[in-house]
């Protein structure tokens, strides 16, 4: 990491040194690890009865639970399940939560009740989720009780659709059904599934088992995609300023740079605090996003 500005915004060297930052701490936080405390019920479980109906909560498997969320620090309540009146339910193992419940999930035994503490980075991460009180340092603790365990719902089309762009091709077609040894007219398939004629059986076109979630909306894919950069850097601007005074201090910043095995310049820190307050100002670090300093 470069520690002298040349003729480079200001901004952009820090914003530099920010992420090279967070990613260091990202990997110094992912040390702290899910812990799953069963307290009520069946602490170790069959994977199925004997009427082979699954017992035990696995990845693919849709599980029923309820749940109330606290603050593992203080102890308050951030939201219940119970409060809605309704257990939710979904696929596990596959990002519809977040991934500190998704991991600790599985393994619970039907009918168990178990405490799960998820670490900030497992949970809402740098951003949090202050409607909710969470912040970037919150650690949650999820109690929950397993209701109900189903298998995962057939899905042929996920299976066919190798690409996976919601959408099966002749190719795709032809190679999974001859990795099957089934001898099964392609022409014909694809006469009959091909509804809209584009040479593509999409997933709303399928009529075999398809799971039970279709394709994201575009919107959604959208939201997924779309990184706000004042809003991440703003973060770890939170992050980097260690007693949360609203200002980055010589010494906290020369900490994140201690943290990459770095050493910051005393010209670095003068340039950094433009404004020459012995802090770095939220503005400061973002800088103007309309305008390039000189």
């Amino acid at each position: 990491v470069s520690t002298t500005s040349g003729t480079m915004p200001i901004r952009h060297h820090l914003a530099t040194i920010a992420l090279a930052w967070a990613a260091t701490l990202t990997l110094a936080l992912g040390t702290e690890e899910i812990k799953v405390t069963v307290h009520e019920g069946p602490n170790s479980c069959a994977d199925f009865d004997a009427e082979k109906k699954p017992t035990k909560v696995q990845k693919d498997y849709s599980v029923a639970f309820h749940f109330t969320a606290y603050d593992d620090a203080t102890g308050e309540k951030i939201e219940s399940s119970h409060d809605l009146g309704v257990a939710p339910s979904f696929p596990v193992g596959q990002g519809k939560v977040i991934s500190g419940l998704d991991q600790g999930l599985i393994g619970l035994c039907k009918h168990s009740k178990a405490y799960i503490v998820i670490p900030p980075h497992l949970a809402y991460g740098t951003m949090g989720k202050p409607e909710q009180g969470v912040t970037k340092d919150t650690i949650l603790r999820y109690d929950v009780e397993i209701i109900d365990i189903q298998p995962p719902v057939p899905n042929d089309f996920k299976d066919i659709d190798s690409n996976k762009d919601w959408k099966i091709s002749r190719k795709e077609a032809t190679y999974y059904f001859e990795s099957k040894n089934q001898n099964v007219d392609i022409d014909a398939l694809f006469k009959a599934e091909d509804t809209d004629g584009d040479g593509y059986v999409s997933w709303e076109e399928f009529t075999g088992p398809k799971g039970a979630e279709g394709p994201p909306s575009t919107r959604q894919k959208q939201q997924t995609q779309e990184v706000n950069p004042l809003e991440q850097a703003a973060a770890i601007f939170q992050q980097m300023d260690l007693d949360s005074d609203g200002k980055i201090s010589k010494e906290e910043l020369a900490a994140a740079f201690e943290l990459m095995g770095e050493k910051m310049t005393d010209e670095f820190w003068t340039e950094s605090d433009a404004n020459g307050d012995d802090f770095v100002s939220i503005q400061e670090f973002i800088g103007d996003p309309g305008r390039e300093e000189l």
